[in-house]
């Protein structure tokens, strides 16, 4: 019998489940699918498990052949492999996916000679030195002939690692399912009369580039009608002190985490979006993307590498320079101030959401690999980046 298991270095899937069972809710998009899909592949395959590496400790057994399962392995940078390790082997899978670039996972995996398989959703764009320290080895694990499923969330994230050194006829796009789409909102003449509310929707910290939208707001302190909401977790303090010091504090609000149910309300209802990753950020295809343009209200996005070929400036996004506050103050002010071309960026949302469509999606992507039969392999093979044009 066909036991596969999913292990990923962050999240709480016992959380999220009990999250989703008590108010339908979920904080981050796709843990209902990923939920679903775990059931799917347990009633074709046998059994299937998720273990989250920085989850408390704990082992759930579901009906239906599902067992969530939290392996407590710290909070460092990297984490501690040998309490996820210990689970890996009480769970004795017969398949193993690694969720992430978890290279100390990936080795146990091969010297356990199980059918083996690594999705990311990371991309590999900073500085060369950053890069070898901690993904130097990767490559040669992942193209080692027995990790059978490579694949990366997203074109240009795959291209990433594609550069990295990763064989191009191993490598997978691939998406969760985006039912949110620009038709069911209405596209935006104009920003609303009176407040102009600013989102961010993501994690806190300065690679984040939320130090720099709140430096952009205080260089717009002649426009008091701006102000900032910021909706998610991680170094709230931090940022809450750096607003008081520009002088903004009464202008940024913190939500703290918001349920991904709310967010396109939320999205639809402020003025612009702003999406300011830096470059040293491992962006993959951040799914507050995703919900922005499909909310048809203008997004203002940095030039991230994993953004290119996704938004047009002045057509579907307004683009400025990652890590400039005065740069994106600029943008700020001109979508703001400027009806035609406000109305034009809402209108061009859609294109951009069209562009981004990836035709894999992760539960069908692990069925076939878990079937592998040949139709199945044939498949896989026919969606790497062996057949993209910048690698063909």
């Amino acid at each position: 019998m066909t036991r596969l298991l999913i292990v990923q270095y962050a999240g709480d899937y016992r959380e999220a489940r009990q999250r989703i069972e008590q108010d339908g809710s979920e904080i981050y998009y796709g843990h209902s699918y990923v939920l679903d899909q775990l059931n799917h592949l347990a009633a074709r395959h046998g059994e299937a498990g998720f273990l989250c590496c920085l989850a408390p400790h704990y082992v759930e057994r579901l009906e239906g052949g599902v067992t969530l399962m939290g392996a407590a392995a710290g909070r460092r940078k990297d984490i501690d492999p040998a309490p996820v390790i210990r689970m890996i082997e009480e769970y004795d899978p017969t398949h193993l996916i690694v969720h992430g670039p978890l290279n100390p996972l990936l080795r146990h995996g091969l010297k356990r000679n199980l059918p083996l398989g690594c999705i990311l959703a990371d991309s590999f764009n900073m500085h060369p030195l950053d890069r070898w320290l901690r993904f130097g080895r990767l490559p040669g694990l992942l193209n080692d002939p027995h990790v059978s499923l490579v694949a990366n969330h997203g074109v240009n994230s795959s291209r990433s690692l594609v550069k990295l050194g990763v064989e191009a006829e191993k490598v997978i796009p691939w998406d969760y399912p985006q039912l949110r789409r620009p038709e069911s909102w209405p596209v935006k003449a104009a920003p609303t009369e009176g407040q102009l509310e600013l989102l961010y929707v993501g994690s806190i910290g300065r690679k984040k580039g939320v130090g720099d939208v709140i430096d952009a707001l205080a260089l717009l302190k002649h426009r008091p009608e701006i102000v900032l909401k910021i909706a998610g977790a991680g170094q709230r303090e931090q940022f809450e002190a750096r607003a008081r010091k520009m002088g903004v504090a009464d202008r940024v609000e913190f939500l703290g985490l918001v349920p991904n149910g709310r967010i396109m309300e939320m999205m639809h209802a402020s003025a612009a979006v702003i999406v300011p990753s830096r470059h040293a950020f491992p962006e993959g295809l951040p799914l507050t993307l995703y919900e922005a343009l499909a909310s048809r209200t203008p997004v203002i996005a940095s030039d991230h590498p994993m953004f290119s070929g996704h938004l047009v400036h002045e057509d579907s996004a307004l683009v400025f320079p990652a890590g400039q506050p005065r740069a994106l103050a600029d943008r700020i002010e001109k979508l703001l101030s400027d009806p035609a071309l406000y109305a034009r960026i809402s209108q061009g949302s859609a294109q951009a959401w069209e562009r981004m469509q990836i035709p894999v999606r992760w539960g069908e992507m692990v069925d076939r690999w878990v079937s592998d039969t040949e139709e199945d392999r044939a498949w896989l093979s026919g969606h790497t980046l062996a057949h993209d044009p910048i690698h063909a």
